[in-house]
């Protein structure tokens, strides 16, 4: 069966059951509230999907409805965009060399939300990091990453 196929019957099976069970509509409605997505993405690009008018429609307009449940507070704007880096391709790629080169034009707020971004911060460390040490926190997980990844793959 094609990639496409089984995510259409996956997600058939979510948008039937959470039609079935109000309590799992609820769980799945304050996850996708709870994601606080770094993406601007316009209602056309939303409603572009592979899914009917209709639905798309009653979709919008569920979410037009005021709701009785408390909304999670949104996500601080004040955070800095993350840069296009991906720390483990270029480690893998060109070496550690090449990841700190790539990383020292970076200030400190980039290199944190970049640290969010690829889940570099397992002990939740980085917040007390200078800028210096937060770059070698990066080249340090993401060698870590691609021992893993080496280990994971080796068969």
């Amino acid at each position: 069966m094609s990639l496409n196929r089984s995510l259409d019957r996956f997600f058939s099976e979510i948008r039937r059951e959470a039609k079935r069970n109000p309590d799992f509509a609820d769980r799945l409605d304050a996850a996708l509230r709870a994601h606080a997505s770094r993406r601007d993405v316009d209602e056309a690009a939303i409603a572009a999907g592979d899914e009917p008018e209709a639905e798309v429609a009653a979709a919008v307009e569920a979410a037009a409805k005021p709701s009785s449940k408390p909304k999670p507070a949104p996500a601080p704007s004040a955070k800095a965009a993350a840069p296009a880096i991906n720390p483990v391709g270029i480690l893998q790629k060109g070496g550690e060399d090449a990841l700190e080169e790539a990383l020292i034009s970076q200030n400190r707020d980039a290199l944190l939300a970049l640290v969010e971004e690829h889940n570099l911060d397992p002990s939740g460390e980085a917040d007390r990091l200078d800028r210096e040490a937060l770059q070698a926190h990066v080249v340090a997980q993401a060698k870590k990453r691609v021992e893993r990844d080496r280990k994971l793959f080796d068969y």
